[in-house]
């Protein structure tokens, strides 16, 4: 339940699809902003397609919603303000890591509900692309520390 008001309601899949979405945008602006601390352009890609990852997710969130009949957020979460706050770069993506690790586990929610079957794709290939970049950018973190 949410309380909104005085007045509670369910949490819909709507609703989450859209926290998501915000959080998503949030990886982009986290992504474009660790973009200028990229070490070489092998740094620079791996940033390159996670943010491109966040901004396919983003859409492919906002074509869900629709599906669903709901309405889209406008918000974006204050992640990018947060991961910037760590110290170091490797810091940094481990921060990235757990927001990213944060995402896997409300898709794994989503995808226990009925959905429809285009949704539940999506969903689906987003949680791989989001482990991807995780397992990613863990080994980059891995090789900052020991570097």
């Amino acid at each position: 339940m949410l309380k909104l008001r005085g007045e509670e309601r369910t949490v819909t899949a709507i609703d989450r699809l859209n926290e998501l979405l915000e959080a998503e945008r949030a990886g982009v602006d986290t992504l474009s902003r660790l973009f200028p601390e990229a070490r070489g352009p092998e740094m620079q890609k791996l940033f390159e397609n996670v943010r491109d990852d966040e901004a396919w997710s983003c859409a492919g969130l906002v074509r869900s919603i629709k599906t669903m009949g709901g309405i889209i957020s406008e918000k974006k979460g204050d992640f990018a303000d947060k991961v910037m706050r760590e110290p170091t770069l490797a810091a940094r993506l481990r921060f990235l890591n757990r927001g990213q690790g944060w995402v896997v586990k409300r898709l794994d929610g989503l995808l226990g509900e009925t959905l429809p079957a285009s949704v539940g794709v999506f969903l689906e290939e987003m949680k791989t692309r989001h482990i991807t970049n995780i397992e990613a950018c863990e080994r980059l973190a891995e090789s900052l520390n020991a570097a």
